[in-house]
């Protein structure tokens, strides 16, 4: 009798081989989650209304002001201390966070880079010049602020390139380079929206968001629709408020319904609350993937241009799985990376997805198949595939 053989194991390494896409366990929240998403929300609400729209509350514009101070400063100055202190940690701590695993490992070079560049641009563009340099250059004292109008047109960026030259040189001349070479970047790396996604985006909860929360699918990628129509209503009433500076024709009543409706709908409800009320629940990047016109703008310039920018993958992919689920944007990276149970050495850029550059994806991979192309050289072409043995003709 031939001898009884004991079942096969099949090695980890064969698994990953075999392209098993690893899933990370939802943990759940705790109690201490639950209490601070209940109050988190109604307490996002509150704050950006007092911000912005302090006559919701019966109130004028000097309203809320605290030892001479405007709303404004205490919501820039929380929002900046926030983002500065996580950031600050991260660099301190220095550990590669995105890594899964109890075993540590160092921060990379681009994420150094990248959460040095969040901390001073929102200490210094965001906190410092605003609050310290520019009263001193308006001459005012730097203990009171004047009462004005609150700020609501901060999400949406591109209509103002039609109402300052500055603005407009900014978004149609600096930004459309910059997307060339580094795709978007600016979102991950300079965005004071982006800023706060990205720390956030490294806690232990909001790695959680991100893993749990963050809209995947089909459907989900067919809802940044939503995006467009944000970018196509904003160029629209950029355009319509120059020709009406130009006194053209006069459209005073409808630039005026069309400032409300940005305001409330676009920069109010969508980029402020939901924007920041929904990290618990979709993950840190709502407002980035279905709402801010100008990275519409420049995910549609990068395809357009054929951006530089791409996330390259190598022959190490073993189909985990952890770079999509890693990804705050949504993006399916491991489909780029792997296919049909073999590794595709295939890239990724602007054309295909709208990657913010974040390097989630490259971080956690425990293999170390995915990578950024160099900036400024163009993505060699992706290896053919052989064909199975018994296609190939003699």
């Amino acid at each position: 009798m031939p001898e009884a053989t004991a079942p096969s194991v099949i090695p980890k390494e064969k698994e990953w081989a075999d392209g098993v896409r690893l899933p990370i366990k939802d943990p759940g929240r705790s109690w201490l989650e639950i209490a601070f998403i209940v109050l988190f929300v109604p307490a996002v609400v509150a704050f950006y209304s007092i911000y912005k729209w302090p006559t919701v509350f019966g109130s004028h514009e000097g309203s809320f002001y605290l030892f001479g101070k405007s709303p404004g400063f205490f919501y820039g100055s929380v929002y900046s201390g926030l983002v500065c202190g996580i950031a600050l940690w991260a660099l301190i701590r220095n550990e590669n966070l995105y890594k899964r695993g109890k075993k540590p490992a160092p921060m990379g070079r681009y994420q150094r880079a990248k959460f040095t560049s969040i901390f001073l641009v929102q200490l210094i563009v965001f906190w410092i010049l605003p609050f310290i340099v520019g009263p001193l250059i308006a001459g005012q004292s730097l203990l009171e602020d004047a009462i004005k109008p609150p700020k609501r047109d901060y999400h949406v960026y591109v209509s103002g390139a039609f109402m300052s030259l500055g603005t407009g040189i900014y978004i149609f001349g600096v930004i459309p380079i910059a997307v060339y070479f580094f795709g978007k970047r600016y979102c991950a790396w300079f965005c004071a929206c982006g800023n706060l996604a990205e720390t956030i985006g490294i806690t232990s909860w909001g790695k959680k968001w991100v893993y749990h929360g963050t809209p995947r699918g089909p459907v989900a990628r067919r809802l940044e629709v939503i995006q467009t129509v944000c970018l196509v209503f904003a160029l629209a009433f950029g355009v319509l408020f120059f020709l009406d500076g130009l006194k053209l024709f006069n459209a005073t009543s409808v630039v005026g319904a069309l400032q409300s409706t940005q305001d409330l709908v676009i920069d109010f409800i969508f980029g402020s609350v939901i924007g920041v009320a929904a990290y618990p629940f979709l993950g840190s990047r709502v407002w980035c993937r279905y709402g801010c016109p100008l990275a519409k703008g420049m995910q549609l310039l990068g395809g357009l241009t054929r951006s530089r920018f791409q996330v390259e993958a190598n022959e190490a992919c073993k189909g985990l799985n952890l770079c999509t689920q890693a990804c705050p944007m949504g993006i399916d990276v491991a489909a780029f990376a792997h296919k049909d149970r073999r590794p595709t050495n295939d890239s990724f850029g602007l054309a295909e997805t709208p990657c913010i550059g974040c390097g989630g994806c490259i971080e956690i991979c425990p293999t170390e198949a995915l990578s950024f192309a160099p900036v400024g050289k163009k993505s060699p072409a992706p290896p053919a595939t052989p064909a199975p043995a018994e296609e190939v003709k003699a």
